[in-house]
């Protein structure tokens, strides 16, 4: 699957980016930012991994292959990463498990860490196996680098 390695962490480092006006720090911080992280990472993911396409909008997951599997891209911050459905997060929203286990069963994760950027980690996961791991849709801060040993 075109570079596609389950349970196996790529690390890149983002070289070229840049906003005019604005310093690289502030540009880095922005980017640690997962909700502006996203709309960047996304596309950005089949330039290393030709097999994906990315889906645009808000859809239920962001990018399919040849085989129209989906593709759900979560980021690891300095919260850590929450990948249950985004209308299960929030104040006022709840969690339904069954919902979750049902959705993440059908999905592959790409759980991206941002949180050395420009240096980011890049994982796939079967979503079955990450929801059996992480039951409640949330890997913690401090399994970062069990997880992405």
């Amino acid at each position: 699957m075109s570079g596609i390695e389950f349970n196996t962490t790529h690390t890149y480092v983002i070289e070229d980016f840049a906003f005019s006006g604005l310093s690289q720090e502030a540009i880095i911080e922005i980017m640690k930012d997962g909700r502006a992280f996203s709309h960047f990472i996304e596309p950005w993911l089949p330039t290393k991994y030709p097999a994906l396409k990315h889906i645009k909008g808000c859809k239920k997951y962001d990018h399919i292959d040849e085989q129209e599997i989906q593709y759900d891209e979560k980021t690891f911050t300095h919260g850590g990463c929450k990948f249950c459905p985004s209308n299960m997060l929030g104040q006022g929203r709840v969690f339904n498990e069954a919902v979750f286990l049902e959705k993440s069963k059908n999905l592959i994760y790409i759980i991206v860490s941002n949180i050395e950027f420009p240096k980011i980690r890049v994982r796939f996961v079967r979503g079955d196996e990450l929801a059996a791991q992480y039951p409640k849709g949330v890997i913690p801060l401090k399994d970062f680098n069990k997880f992405f040993a």
